[in-house]
């Protein structure tokens, strides 16, 4: 699989400066100024979430339905990073200690019934966030955090904080937030007016939206490729592989969403659509599943052990696990420590997967004085990966294999969230090696946050590192480093100490899989998100 490794450049201290720069028209993969072809491109999703016109009231995965009206504040790129090229904001600037944003729009914004952008959209938008009744992923944080917003002039908004944040700008990004610019004269926030590359044409409740291409895009190498787009609701996969294979739509999600748990089927019909003639694309590095390790900071659990750690660790085999659960295009092996991927401050390219070492596992698990306690694993799906049980009940076989006991507890999540936020927390019946593999989930909106609700002893936290004295520090230290490359450098040499620790364990990188008409090209939805997809950058030739 092609990973990014592509790095930030460092000219000044300010972020706008600070951000990966890639070119536009490159990134789009399409010609600056090409015109729309008059056709429509039809894509069938599987939910349309709340199907509000209203970001506040939806969740980050309404985004799919709504989100290609507007755009968002902060610009990544296909990638998944910080881009200026894509967002509305020309920079932003953290002051000397991340309390006090300068955020400056980009000249000539308008919104799509020819008004202005200007820095009013801005602080009614943090406003309209930020408000108690809001229901975005990303809304309580902003509202926890937010002082005060500031318009000195038409182009320039400055965010008081009420403490300093380093990351809080991750949130007004597609990647992290859900957030995108909403319009402060709007009749309604039911008006759809957006900044996007596509305007609202129409909508059906519980059938379909339609959009039509915004052809004085303020992004000329984003003015959508085809003139119409139109997105059908199709609840089962199957029923969306078949509108794909006989022409009712362009391009389809293949994930089961909705559909209850196989075996056989834990990507939906990528086979059949791959075996049809069609492409399987999508976005990048959408989940992150890692075996994270109940107890660990407690003396008296087998995972606050280097050694049964590194056991449990090298006796996982990712790599088939993952050649025999998923297609090719599916999914692929996780790679460095836990937390850190193709998308993160810190990623390192050159940290290898952990290997699959059932020898050196074995001669671990003597060195950890392992007696044959049984060990318990939490299998749940978890964020619509229903093969997780599939992918337990194998892991279970790899400790099987190396000499642990293990038992499967099948478990919902709100049964397993019972045991972790209580404190004391309730695993005493299934000590000393409690375990649990799930997706990665954080409230904060950069890799903070996965360092709170991991290794720290916050009252939110999960309490799976071994020592919460030193993940407190951390987080203390990365959260007070307000250059963003000099805390990307001290989070690689984390990535490094922490890959020697066996700390969790990262199994699988999953991706987001559409199957698409071959004719089709130029596609870039943003990797780390299912919900920014960026359609406007299909292309296809005119059949007229």
């Amino acid at each position: 699989m092609n990973r990014s490794s592509s790095r930030r450049a460092l000219a000044t201290r300010l972020w706008p400066i600070v951000v990966l720069l890639v070119i536009g028209a490159v990134a789009c993969g399409s010609e600056s100024g090409s015109k729309p072809i008059d056709e429509t491109l039809t894509v069938a999703l599987p939910s349309f979430w709340a199907e509000t016109l209203d970001p506040s009231l939806d969740g980050q995965p309404g985004l799919q339905y709504h989100g290609h009206l507007y755009d968002h504040l902060v610009g990544v790129g296909p990638d998944g990073r910080f881009d200026q090229n894509y967002g509305l904001l020309e920079s932003w600037d953290p002051g000397t200690d991340a309390s006090s944003y300068t955020l400056t729009l980009k000249k000539g914004l308008k919104w799509h019934d020819g008004e202005d952008v200007t820095s009013a959209d801005i602080a009614y938008s943090v406003g309209h966030y930020a408000r108690a009744d809001a229901r975005c992923a990303v809304c309580p944080v902003l509202a926890g955090v937010l002082e005060s917003v500031e318009t000195p002039d038409d182009l320039t908004a400055v965010l008081n904080l009420k403490s300093p944040h380093v990351s809080i700008m991750h949130a007004f990004g597609p990647v992290a937030g859900d957030m995108p610019l909403l319009p402060a004269h709007g009749t309604s926030s039911e008006s759809g007016i957006g900044t996007g590359p596509w305007k609202l044409a129409g909508r059906v409740a519980g059938e379909s939206i339609e959009f039509e291409a915004n052809t004085e895009y303020w992004d000329e190498s984003r003015v959508p490729g085809f003139a119409r787009l139109k997105l059908v609701l199709a609840a089962q996969p199957a029923a969306r592989a078949e509108m794909l294979k006989n022409g009712e739509v362009d391009m389809t999600v293949l994930r089961p969403s909705g559909r209850p748990w196989s075996i056989d089927e834990p990507q939906g019909d990528v086979p059949s659509v791959r075996d049809a003639g069609f492409q399987i694309d999508g976005p990048k590095y959408v989940n992150t599943t890692v075996m994270r390790l109940f107890t660990a900071s407690e003396s008296d659990s087998l995972n606050n052990n280097l050694d049964f750690r590194k056991a449990l660790t090298l006796g996982i085999d990712s790599q088939t696990i993952i050649d025999v659960v998923y297609e090719p295009e599916v999914a692929e092996i996780a790679a460095g420590s836990a937390l850190f991927s193709p998308l993160s401050d810190g990623y390192d390219p050159e940290l290898p997967a952990y290997p699959y070492d059932p020898a050196a596992a074995r001669v671990a698990l003597e060195a950890a004085g392992y007696d044959g306690e049984t060990v318990f694993i939490f299998s749940a799906p978890s964020y619509g990966l229903t093969e997780l049980i599939q992918i337990n009940e194998m892991i279970a076989d790899n400790l099987s294999d190396i000499g642990i006991n293990v038992d499967i507890l099948s478990s919902g999540y709100t049964d397993i969230l019972s045991r972790h936020s209580p404190r004391p927390q309730q695993f005493d019946d299934v000590m000393p090696a409690p375990l649990f593999h799930g997706v990665n989930y954080q409230t904060w909106p950069d890799i903070l946050g996965g360092i709170k609700r991991y290794l720290t002893s916050d009252d939110s936290a999960l309490l799976t590192y071994h020592d919460l004295g030193r993940g407190d520090r951390l987080f203390e230290e990365l959260s007070a480093i307000v250059d963003p490359v000099e805390r990307d450098t001290r989070l690689r040499e984390l990535n490094r100490e922490m890959y020697e620790e066996y700390w969790a364990i990262p199994v699988v990188w999953r991706h987001e899989v559409y199957g698409m008409r071959s004719d089709l090209n130029g596609w870039a939805p943003t990797n780390g998100t299912a919900s920014d997809l960026r359609l406007e950058t299909v292309r296809g030739v005119a059949t007229g």
